[in-house]
């Protein structure tokens, strides 16, 4: 697989020097150039990339005010914020960034960054070619939610969702045989399945606790969600959900 990677930098001397550091990396593509939050989060959005490195200070939009935008459109990219600025560090992570390098940061610190981010996909991917070789079946709600997708009403049993997550904009129902794709909100969606075996496990992922095989660790502040059946994607899950559902669990 080819890390696809964004750069989001109004300084051309600094993306140069960006460029430069990861040319070494085999397996990776630097796939666009963005000069300021409103290009990154268009750029974004038809590149699909998997790697972002931003800057905070950026005209237009801050890199923390467009990384919020991107993670609606790309919930899994992983965000490395490059600046210059200490204080944003705390605001970062809180949309889940993955890495802070603060200028002047070493190259060799953004290189090993990168080389962790393609063995944690590695992991994933390899991860859900287990998921097909395990069953994790239990008997689920029978309930059914209507979602509206273009001008069709769907009533899909709840029992059969593995989960839902944000993508590109809209919110998207993950069962094993197909997708459906609605503009309603994810909280509308939340509130209209209620608890019950469903759990919002991140901003942008709801989990149908009865699909899933193992939660595994990820990042510093999220986990990896394995689902049964076959099912090749994964959702995600944060470090203060998953102490909850360990509780919910009694394993706490």
């Amino acid at each position: 697989m080819t890390l696809k990677v964004l750069i989001v930098e109004d300084d051309a001397n600094m993306c140069l020097i960006l460029k430069r550091a990861l040319l070494g990396i085999q397996n990776l593509e630097v796939v666009g150039e963005a000069k300021n939050g409103i290009e990154a989060v268009s750029l974004a959005n038809d590149l699909d990339p998997n790697v972002i490195i931003m800057d905070v200070d950026l005209p237009g939009k801050d890199g923390v005010e467009a990384s919020k935008e991107i993670l609606d459109i790309i919930p899994d990219v992983f965000l490395i914020f490059a600046t210059g600025h200490p204080e944003y560090m705390a605001e970062a992570f809180e949309v889940y960034a993955f890495d802070y390098l603060l200028k002047p940061y070493k190259l060799d610190r953004l290189i090993y960054t990168i080389m962790k981010i393609q063995k944690l996909i590695e992991k994933r991917n390899v991860s859900t070619l287990k998921s097909e070789k395990m069953l994790s079946y239990s008997i689920g709600i029978k309930n059914k939610v209507a979602v509206r997708s273009d001008r069709n009403l769907t009533l899909i049993d709840t029992n059969k969702i593995n989960y839902i997550n944000r993508e590109k904009r809209k919110t998207v129902i993950h069962m094993d045989e197909r997708k459906i794709m609605t503009n309603e909100p994810l909280e509308s969606l939340e509130k209209r399945i209620g608890a019950g075996n469903f759990i919002r496990t991140h901003r942008s992922y709801i989990v149908n606790l009865d699909k899933i095989v193992e939660i595994q660790p990820w990042s510093r502040n999220d986990y990896l969600v394995i689902f049964g059946g076959g099912l090749k994607e994964v959702a995600y899950i944060t470090d203060v959900k998953y102490k909850k559902l360990q509780q919910k669990l009694n394993l706490l």
